[in-house]
């Protein structure tokens, strides 16, 4: 299971409603172990931490 802090820059993994606004940011851990995510377009959205990875950074 992948631990995700506060301010990670994120990418979910599995398929979203929003292609166009693939990276966000962890803005907090739920108290049931969710990883809740702000997208800057999107809005924030709630995850588990498996359906979440890095998002490349910008100088990739």
């Amino acid at each position: 299971m992948t631990e995700w802090t506060e301010g990670d820059k994120v990418t979910p993994v599995v398929p979203t409603d929003h292609p166009e606004d693939p990276v966000g940011e962890v803005v907090m851990i739920t108290a049931n172990g969710g990883v809740m995510v702000k997208f800057p377009l999107a809005g924030a959205e709630v995850y588990s931490p498996d359906e979440l990875t890095r998002a490349p950074s910008e100088a990739e």
